[in-house]
């Protein structure tokens, strides 16, 4: 089994575990919303444009990542809130890391196996090969779509 055929089998494990560890603060939003099928169904619009707003920046932000030395290609605008962006910068600071990506670096070979599932509410999983060491990534974020922009208001650390 090649390492991407690896990464999808363990991605649908590592979003049930994702789903069930963020029951409990999911299970009040869903309580303030309401759990019926009539609203899941006509949110699936709004949540597939957060999800391909998510694949669009994370594979511009990793390309970045994995081309700034050499290539030297622009970086991406950030879509971070204010108060992520804080939380973000804090994280790298103490790990020497970028936590938007789990990683100090991103190899151009991990690129095309980035992928993004919505897991519940405005929580969304991106998952990549990190080639580097052989394992899957998952980043859990909370996202959005305001006004045609995408914005990360959350994003999990380790």
């Amino acid at each position: 089994m090649n390492p991407i055929q690896a990464m999808k089998h363990s991605l649908p494990l590592v979003l049930l575990l994702l789903a069930a560890t963020s029951a409990g603060t999911s299970t009040a939003h869903c309580a303030t919303v309401g759990n019926t099928e009539e609203s899941t169904l006509s949110s699936t619009p709004a949540t597939e444009e957060v999800r391909k707003a998510l694949e669009q920046f994370y594979r511009e932000y990793a390309g970045w990542i994995a081309g700034r030395f050499d290539e030297r290609p622009a970086k991406p605008d950030s879509p971070l809130t204010d108060s992520a962006r804080r939380k973000v910068e804090k994280a790298a600071v103490e790990t020497g890391g970028d936590p938007l990506i789990r990683a100090q670096d991103f190899n151009k070979e991990s690129l095309p196996t980035i992928t993004v599932e919505h897991v519940v509410g405005p929580w969304y999983a991106i998952a990549y090969l990190s080639t580097y060491e052989n394992r899957c990534v998952v980043i859990p974020v909370r996202a959005t779509v305001r006004k045609g922009r995408l914005e990360i208001s959350d994003i999990t650390l380790l």
